[in-house]
């Protein structure tokens, strides 16, 4: 039985190859001689749009084989997964017929074009100078470095080796949700791929697998809120494939062309003392920031509802097209009314930290001035602290000294 068994085995393997390896010439119709990339249909070669049916249990075998997934003793599901209703979607067959012609099974569907650019920038000011106007009253006991600007008035009050480069660790993200909102819009949907493949392992997750479909919106919480350094190089590299209008670009070339416009989109900002290399802050001796830049990322972060609505909030659920939700706790405890670091005027941004960064965080807060009838806004910085309680203290103290004595500015 166990020879019969092997050798029915055999020819089953067999059979399946020869079927995924002959599917993109029966699914997709095309002209003899033609050497164009695309179909009648818009469709690369290789693509498909179909809505036939095959059994759940061929589906199964066929797409975990050419996801290289399978094994006969144990089937995992999630990616390249048949339903848990036994049906197979578009997305299913699309992504076992690109595999079976060579090309990226997680590239955007090429009919579908992305949205226009955001327009979430309510706030936004782009002719903001940050004025350097130094008050005495400042201070701070643990950062190495540290900014703390008035946004009303567009003045930086405090500094404190605010131009020298230091590591941003995970603020980085700020600046990968700063620029992607220039491209994609809250609906705009992405789906998690290969470049996965190229997140480091010894960071910080928020738990997506290949062949997740998530809003733009939601995909913002995973990386805002547990600082998923997977959700990082998700939108990294479908922001280079949209800035680029080359949706077929490979995860590994997607995220250079990521990295290199986080470095032109700084410098149109004004950050001259920054360069980076990844989008989610891993250490790099040439990833680096000055606290007076991150300053100027969190102000320009702020200007855009998308972030402020997830950066607020000390508890989040993202919720994926896929199916299926994770929830998430804000690792900055500045917004998290039963913690002890609890700020009652905290917006919220982003915390940070590794072994060369120390302990990093960046924020925005505002207060309503009962005296003026008018709300007032900074935003503080703080790096390279020893401990996550020297961050604490010394953001509390920038915050209170400022909410005390500028006040009465307009």
């Amino acid at each position: 039985m166990k020879k019969i068994f092997r050798s029915f085995t055999a020819v089953f393997i067999v059979t399946v190859m020869l079927i995924i390896t002959y599917i993109p010439a029966f699914a997709v119709s095309e002209p003899a001689g033609d050497e164009t990339t695309t179909s009648s249909s818009g469709y690369e070669k290789g693509d498909v749009n179909l809505s036939g049916s095959i059994t759940a249990a061929d589906a199964r075998i066929i797409l975990q084989l050419a996801a290289h997934q399978m094994t006969f003793d144990s089937f995992r599901t999630g990616l390249a997964d048949y339903n848990s209703d036994g049906k197979v979607t578009a997305f299913d067959a699309r992504l076992v017929i690109r595999l079976s012609a060579k090309l990226d099974p997680y590239a955007p569907d090429p009919t579908t074009r992305p949205p226009e650019t955001t327009t979430q920038r309510v706030i936004t000011d782009d002719n903001r100078t940050f004025e350097v106007d130094i008050s005495d009253l400042f201070s701070t006991s643990y950062a190495r470095y540290a900014c703390l600007y008035d946004y009303d008035n567009d003045k930086v009050l405090y500094g404190k080796n605010m131009h020298s480069p230091c590591h941003p660790a995970s603020t980085t993200k700020v600046v990968t949700a700063t620029l992607a909102c220039e491209y994609l819009s809250g609906d705009y949907v992405l789906t998690v791929g290969r470049e996965l493949d190229l997140v480091h392992w010894n960071t910080s997750r928020s738990g997506l697998y290949k062949g997740q479909r998530i809003k733009f919106s939601e995909i913002l919480k995973c990386l805002l809120v547990p600082s998923g350094c997977d959700a990082a190089y998700t939108i990294a590299a479908h922001v280079a494939r949209v800035a680029t209008g080359d949706y077929n670009m490979s995860a590994s070339k997607a995220l250079n062309t990521f990295v290199a416009m986080m470095n032109d989109y700084a410098k149109s900002l004004g950050m001259n003392d920054s360069n980076f290399m990844n989008p989610d802050g891993f250490p790099n001796s040439y990833h680096y920031v000055s606290a007076y830049d991150m300053a100027i990322i969190t102000t320009k972060a702020y200007s855009f509802k998308l972030i402020r609505d997830v950066v607020s909030q000390p508890w989040a659920t993202a919720y994926f097209e896929s199916g299926g939700s994770y929830s998430y706790s804000n690792s900055n405890e500045t917004i998290n009314p039963y913690s002890d670091r609890y700020y009652p005027y905290m917006v919220g941004m982003k915390t940070g930290s590794h072994s060369q960064a120390g302990q990093c965080l960046v924020t925005v807060a505002k207060k309503y001035i009962e005296q003026t009838g008018k709300t007032k806004t900074f935003v503080a910085v703080v790096f390279n602290c020893p401990s996550k309680y020297g961050r604490y203290y010394d953001l509390r103290n920038l915050y209170n000294t400022a909410f005390s004595y500028f006040w009465r500015q307009p």
